[in-house]
């Protein structure tokens, strides 16, 4: 299949050096109860400004990593994808697997850390592809679709720069809209689909390369695109 011509209104951001993202508030009182009971994931809110960006989370999520406190890991990429207090009841259905009113009470469900775990390895080790065919099959933890877990797979995969050539490229709503609408024939991009998510990659690819633009750089200047739209 062939790739669609690159859309004039992103030629301009790759010609630009990548756009820094600015740094959002967080409510620490909105968080703190969802990991009342997950010791590694509360001291990893410590450790957290009250205004984070990417490369804030991406350095909390390493070095949890590094000393195999997963859910540590996990938390600060989660505030980083919504800080409205739904989504921290979002965020405690990814814990315990129930969705519903009450699930702060709900037990954690320790299982998570070993998939969790082992999709950061795939990414690191296999690339992308590899690492969103596991979270999406064997891997899947409940209530942590694409759009979440390619984040999840962005910010382990961080091992050096948060934009560099490693990196996978988050693929939400957001930016399957914009490619939607913005492509002739219009590609019809899905968070539910490995084949489809690989279709993104080399979307990515060969929209940056005349740029010298890594696959993340290119997802960066798609999001900056798509700021006047709903978050997901």
């Amino acid at each position: 299949m062939s790739i669609p011509e690159i859309p004039d209104v992103l030629v301009p951001r790759l010609r630009e050096d990548p756009p820094a993202q600015q740094a959002f508030p967080w409510e620490r009182s909105v968080w703190e109860p969802v990991v009342h009971d997950v010791p590694d994931a509360a001291a990893a809110l410590q450790d957290l400004p009250h205004r984070i960006d990417r490369q804030i989370v991406r350095d909390v999520v390493q070095a949890n990593l590094t000393r195999d406190r997963v859910l540590g890991a996990l938390l600060p990429m989660l505030i980083w994808g919504g800080t409205q207090p739904r989504r921290a009841t979002s965020a405690r259905a990814i814990l315990t697997g129930v969705l519903r009113r009450g699930n702060f009470d709900m037990p954690v469900d320790d299982s998570i850390r070993d998939r969790l775990l082992e999709g950061a390895r795939r990414v690191q080790e296999d690339g992308a592809a590899a690492g969103f065919y596991y979270m999406n099959n064997e891997g899947h933890v409940k209530h942590l679709g694409g759009a979440y877990f390619t984040k999840w797979l962005a910010f382990t995969s961080m091992t050096g720069a948060i934009d560099g050539p490693e990196v996978a490229p988050i693929l939400d709503k957001r930016v399957i809209t914009w490619i939607r609408e913005n492509t002739t024939p219009s590609e019809k991009l899905t968070t539910e689909r490995t084949p489809s998510y690989e279709r993104y990659l080399e979307l990515l690819d060969a929209w940056g390369a005349p740029y010298g633009r890594t696959r993340t750089q290119v997802e960066l200047a798609i999001f900056e695109l798509t700021r006047d739209r709903p978050a997901v």
